[in-house]
């Protein structure tokens, strides 16, 4: 009997009832179950997913268009699930890759099915991973540069901190195309570029993405934001932050203020990959990550 495929649908807006369902309740902290992420990147990675026997299915395009899965959620059975997602590959005449993976969820393949699957870490794809009080506080001896650069900008600047609404997300959008421009444009760079449709789209859907955010304003204009969601029940996930870096200090005061006025009630913030950039590794390395959340790929073991 041939193996049959999946039946998977593009994402919409409106399938974010549906897939949340299963994020809410999934016990993993990484990004890649986010909703926010997955619709706003969906022009990068050909986003699909399939929901069959209570279990959700994610296939998308990554490394010059390689189909691939994440990690299925809501399986009673983890071993048919994974069977599911070869029987997929199989009738696409594709390799079975799981991207995104970490090593948590990868013990519980190989708890499974062992010795079918293999590990392959990817350090760029490591998520950057906080105590939200630590974040708040900034205390400690480590973390006196960052209450400097805090403390600076409070002296300098007479500035506001508010909640992001439809009112003020021109003034952001504002704020972003002036951050392009300090880093010569979004029109030309591929990643800048899909970034670029990645935040127009966040903005212009942020209500219905279910996004919280904060931006700070100076003499009445945004000079920095923060927006993003919930990962799971203890984690909030940080999706973007900008800051002009004209403003001395004003992407420590942005990371400080949103995790003080959003993310009080959760144990841990997720501020993402650094996606190999050594710039943006060095910065997310100085705040003193509690957590770095390894991601990797996982693929069939080729047969002996």
């Amino acid at each position: 009997m041939a193996a049959s495929k999946l039946d998977f649908q593009p994402v919409m807006l409106s399938d974010r009832d549906t897939l949340q369902s299963f994020f809410a309740n999934a016990p993993f902290r990484n990004c890649d179950f986010s909703f926010a992420n997955i619709f706003c990147w969906k022009h990068v990675y050909n986003t699909t997913f399939a929901v069959e026997n209570h279990t959700l299915y994610i296939r998308f395009q990554v490394e010059e268009g390689t189909p691939g899965y994440l990690f299925p959620l809501g399986w009673e059975n983890l071993q048919q699930a994974l069977q599911r997602v070869a029987a997929d590959a199989e009738a696409r005449n594709m390799p079975v890759k799981l991207y995104a993976v970490t090593r948590e969820m990868f013990n519980l393949i190989e708890e499974t099915a062992p010795g079918i699957y293999s590990y392959h870490p990817n350090r760029a794809w490591s998520e950057y991973i906080y105590r939200a009080d630590s974040l708040i506080s900034l205390a400690g001896k480590k973390l006196q540069a960052k209450r400097n650069h805090v403390n600076r900008f409070s002296r300098t600047y007479k500035w506001e901190y508010m909640p992001i609404t439809r009112k003020i997300i021109p003034d952001c959008l504002k704020l972003y195309r002036r951050w392009c421009a300090e880093n010569g444009g979004c029109d030309t760079d591929e990643s800048l570029v899909e970034e670029c449709k990645a935040t127009h789209s966040a903005f212009q859907n942020f209500e219905q993405l279910h996004l919280t955010g904060g931006a700070i304003s100076i003499n009445g204009e945004v000079i920095a934001y923060s927006y993003g969601q919930p990962l799971g029940k203890d984690t909030f996930g940080i999706h973007a932050e900008k800051s002009l870096y004209e403003i001395e200090g004003g992407f420590s005061m942005i990371n400080r203020q949103f995790a003080e006025h959003n993310c009080k009630q959760y144990t841990y913030i997720n501020r993402e990959e650094d996606l190999g950039l050594e710039s943006l590794r060095k910065a997310k390395l100085s705040y003193l990550p509690e957590i770095l959340l390894e991601k990797g790929t996982v693929q069939q073991t080729p047969k002996a």
